[in-house]
């Protein structure tokens, strides 16, 4: 029996993963241009996002503004990173379980260490910034080895 792999999918399920594998590449940049509109460059704004700035006259986010934040991200990372994990598990890369596994590594700490930040010490905002960073490198990766592997050369029978 022949191993599944991308480049031997039929070309109108190349063509959806290749979309989808776009959006993926995009969406850390344009998460990216949100945090940095939002809350700015550096631990100090992050910190001040989260818990405030009496001098600024900066409320700190509240327990539900993090919890609806959690609530969607939650969902919404984990449904766009098995699907992207399944698809990158047909790839031809070398240490797919390891990148997979880390990715969800990283998306957990994405979503539960701004409230770290804001109730338990500030200088969570130094993992969370390791963690975002991590999730949205492995998330361009994946998806642009799987953009490479659409294009890859069908192997026949």
């Amino acid at each position: 029996m022949r191993e599944i792999r991308i480049r031997n999918l039929n070309p109108p399920l190349k063509t959806a993963i290749f979309f989808f594998c776009l959006y993926c590449t995009f969406g850390p940049f344009i998460n990216l241009g949100y945090h940095i509109s939002k809350k700015g460059i550096g631990v100090e704004n992050v910190k001040k996002y989260y818990i405030g700035s009496e001098d600024e006259m900066l409320p700190g986010q509240s327990l539900v503004s993090i919890f609806e934040v959690m609530h969607f991200h939650t969902w919404a990372q984990s449904s766009a990173i098995f699907i992207l994990s399944a698809i990158f598990s047909i790839s031809s890369f070398r240490y797919k379980s390891f990148i997979i596994g880390l990715t969800f590594i990283f998306s957990i700490g994405h979503i539960f260490l701004p409230s770290f930040v804001r109730f338990v010490h500030p200088n969570f905002s130094y993992p969370l910034f390791i963690t975002t960073f991590g999730l949205s490198f492995n998330t361009i990766l994946m998806a642009l080895w799987i953009i490479k592997d659409v294009f890859s050369r069908r192997i026949s029978d």
